[in-house]
């Protein structure tokens, strides 16, 4: 065994078991009850977690262990259905605030120049302490800007901003083409859920929309509609992620109980708290007991104090590339649905590869785009380039760009509301107008 494995693992345990104990009380009270009409699917995974967990309590770590791994991989699996709902919705989203001002009375368009207004975005960029955060602003710039090219124009700046990424190794490639595909739609059309009837029925509302003959009527009702759906779709993002963190933990509890030293008072508070949880569950109840809240203050803090522990151990070479110890690593890391494992294509990406992808990519998008009014296909361009590497080589090509995309706009009242997104970024950010 590694000289160094029983400390992590004691670090591990007890971070875990505090926070298994604290989000399955959280899970147990706080979330809501319904989080898509018609569908039974998150009162299954509900009763498969408090299964798992059940076993563990028991003592039969290696039954969890038999069916945690697979169980993880299907919430992640679901957490990215939902994932490209969220990025369908707002694709709607876009192209209903870019009509917006249509509807208002009196509208005269946007106080400040176009000229004025790009002066300011490049001074805010300029503002930037550092590239990574001028990187980022640019690429919320580009979103914010209207679009107004041909498909041919489109995809040609997308390939050549995935020429960036030729010798790379392939992780930084599938990484932004998973970011492409979820913003233009081809993850929704690919992961589309019969079981989510509610929200399946106000994106056939949104597709079906004819936006150009829109009136103010129903440009109200499908922004209700939107706004219905983003709250749905929040409540089964946290769903999720709430869900992925219980299992997690879990999942740790069972790699490093066997080798951990507890603290014995605050594992029987965590325990206390998870049996009285699975005991109500059992009898088909969401009430939490008094006795159970009594336990809560003995963990306040604990998950803390042992997250800050785990950061400044220090692993040996051996440990580092043990896989258990890399398994907990990643069921450690910040992110609730980390891969497991490491990336198995090896070497760097090459011209032939990088044809390929792109080939692919534009292959599902015109798909996508014979089914799409123009106003879609512009949010999908708008929002895809926003992921794109900066594909600009001078300040000065930039400026002639978002100057370029505010002129061609002759939509006045798209153009208005752009310019209006674009001052109110940077306002938000600090900048003050000139």
């Amino acid at each position: 065994m590694m000289r160094n494995w029983k400390k992590i693992a004691s670090v591990v345990y007890g971070y875990a078991i505090a926070r298994l104990a604290l989000n399955t009380y959280l899970y147990f009270g706080e979330l809501p009850l319904e989080y898509e009409q018609g569908t039974g699917k998150q009162e299954e995974l509900d009763r498969r977690y408090m299964e798992l967990l059940g076993w563990h309590l028991d003592g039969e770590y290696a039954k969890v262990l038999e069916k945690i791994e697979d169980f993880r991989r299907e919430i992640r699996q679901e957490m990215e259905t939902v994932v490209a709902y969220s990025d369908a919705v707002q694709i709607y989203e876009y192209v209903l605030n870019r009509i917006e001002r249509r509807f208002v009375n009196g509208f005269s368009g946007t106080e400040m120049e176009i000229e004025t207004l790009v002066g300011n975005v490049m001074r805010y960029l300029a503002s930037a302490k550092d590239s990574t955060l001028q990187n980022q602003r640019i690429h919320e710039i580009l979103r914010q800007l209207p679009i107004r090219f041909t498909r041919q124009k489109y995809f040609s700046m997308v390939h050549d901003a995935l020429t960036t990424y030729l010798g790379a190794d392939y992780t930084g490639l599938e990484e932004v083409m998973y970011l492409l595909r979820c913003g233009s739609l081809i993850e929704f059309s690919q992961r589309y859920d019969s079981s989510y009837g509610k929200l399946n029925g106000i994106l056939d509302d949104l597709r079906d929309l004819s936006f150009k003959d829109l009136t103010k009527e129903s440009y109200d009702k499908t922004s209700r509609q939107v706004k219905e759906a983003g709250e749905l779709l929040l409540n089964l993002t946290e769903y999720y992620n709430h869900l992925g963190e219980m299992v997690n933990d879990l999942y740790l509890l069972c790699l490093t109980g066997p080798e951990a030293m507890r603290d014995v008072e605050k594992e029987a508070s965590a325990f206390a708290i998870l049996r009285g949880l699975w005991g109500q569950y059992g009898k088909g109840s969401r009430k939490i007991p008094q006795d159970i809240f009594e336990h809560l203050p003995n963990l306040e803090g604990v998950q803390e104090e042992y997250f800050e522990k785990y950061q400044q151990l220090s692993f040996h070479q051996e440990e580092e590339t043990d896989p258990l110890v890399s398994r907990v690593d990643r069921l450690m890391s910040t992110s609730t649905f980390a891969d497991l494992e490491e990336n198995q294509r090896q070497g760097h990406v090459t011209r032939e590869d990088l044809e390929e992808v792109v080939a692919t990519f534009f292959a599902e998008l015109e798909t996508i785009f014979s089914s799409s009014q123009k106003p879609v296909m512009r949010a999908i361009m708008a929002t895809t380039l926003s992921y794109l590497p900066i594909c600009f080589h001078s300040p000065d090509e930039l400026q002639c760009y978002i100057r370029n995309s505010l002129d061609c706009c002759t939509d006045l009242a798209e153009r208005a509301i752009c310019m209006e997104l674009l001052q109110q970024m940077m306002e938000m950010d600090g900048y003050e107008l000139v």
